[in-house]
């Protein structure tokens, strides 16, 4: 059984194509109560294309012929989200109409509750997203999302590499950029990390900043993972 980022990433690079892949993820997420998951490419709020998903028989020929996407909150959402967020997030009775309201009824009569979206910078445009969810009634759990945020990042970095075949390019980072890392892989605050290593919070920040930047990296749990695979943070 999987229980670390670290392992999950050591398993991916065992993976000979796609399909060994998706079931590796697909098991880690069974392991954290997520049954249902789907990968899909979205761009001007439109799904524009979904490579597998895993739901019960039926929900996803009804999310096509319905065209659930046009008032789908989440895919609303996803092109301008920055992290992952809980489908609860974008519920609000005051701010979603009645159809979306129907729509979320629809989904959990169908077998597909509440749950939490990755979304993932691809190309141009375009977002691809990763979507984790119940069968029956539950609740993301918060201890948990971390984990599941950077097993999915790693998820998308190797699927790229199987399928683009886009490898992951040589980068040099500075010994205080590796410091800053290794204690944002610990998940460690700005704060606390110029605590630990005596720099200001203002350096820290501009350190983690250029780590991301030479990464290619939206954000600093993304970095860390591109870190691990470069092989510049260790296992």
């Amino acid at each position: 059984m999987i229980t670390t980022v670290e392992e999950f990433i050591e398993r991916t690079r065992e993976a000979n194509n796609d399909v060994e892949l998706k079931n590796l993820f697909l098991a880690t997420m069974r392991k954290v109560g997520y049954e249902n998951a789907v990968f899909a490419r979205a761009r001007q709020n439109r799904l524009i294309s979904i490579p597998w998903s895993e739901f019960p028989s039926g929900y996803l020929d009804t999310y096509r012929s319905m065209e659930w996407d046009k008032i789908d909150p989440v895919v609303q959402r996803v092109q301008s989200a920055r992290a992952p967020f809980r489908w609860s997030d974008t519920c609000n009775p005051d701010q979603i109409s009645r159809a979306q309201r129907s729509f979320f009824e629809e989904c959990r009569e169908l077998g597909v509750h509440s749950g939490i979206t990755i979304p993932i910078r691809g190309p141009a445009r375009e977002t691809d997203l990763i979507s984790l969810s119940f069968r029956d009634k539950g609740v993301p759990d918060a201890d948990r999302s971390a984990y599941i945020y950077m097993v999915s990042i790693q998820y998308w970095l190797r699927y790229c590499e199987l399928i683009d075949r886009r490898k992951p390019e040589a980068v040099v980072l500075t010994s205080q950029e590796i410091e800053c890392l290794k204690w944002c892989k610990e998940g460690k605050t700005n704060w606390e990390i110029g605590e630990i290593l005596g720099i200001s919070q203002k350096t820290v920040e501009f350190h983690v900043g250029n780590s991301m930047r030479k990464l290619g990296a939206g954000n600093r749990i993304t970095a860390v993972i591109m870190g691990i695979r470069n092989g510049i943070i260790s296992l």
